[in-house]
């Protein structure tokens, strides 16, 4: 399973931020970084390297970098 640092660790060199900022509770909008765009580039990234789907219907509810984990973790 992956870990919570490695899966923020990951996040923050998409997003090209300190690893140390972001955390599951990090919320969409709640940083510069984090809008609409890198939404879908998060939904992109996440996609391929942890080979899991989130449904284009579910994409703009995933509100929190915990919501991508929960994909992430349910693989």
């Amino acid at each position: 399973m992956v870990g919570e640092h490695e899966f923020l660790s990951f996040v923050a060199g998409v997003m090209d931020v300190p690893a140390g900022g972001l955390s599951l509770g990090t919320a969409y909008g709640s940083i510069p970084e984090w809008d609409s765009v890198m939404q879908l580039r998060l939904t992109m990234e996440i996609e391929a390297k942890y080979g899991v789907d989130v449904p284009i219907d579910k994409i703009a509810d995933v509100k929190t970098l915990g919501g991508f984990y929960e994909y992430v973790k349910a693989k």
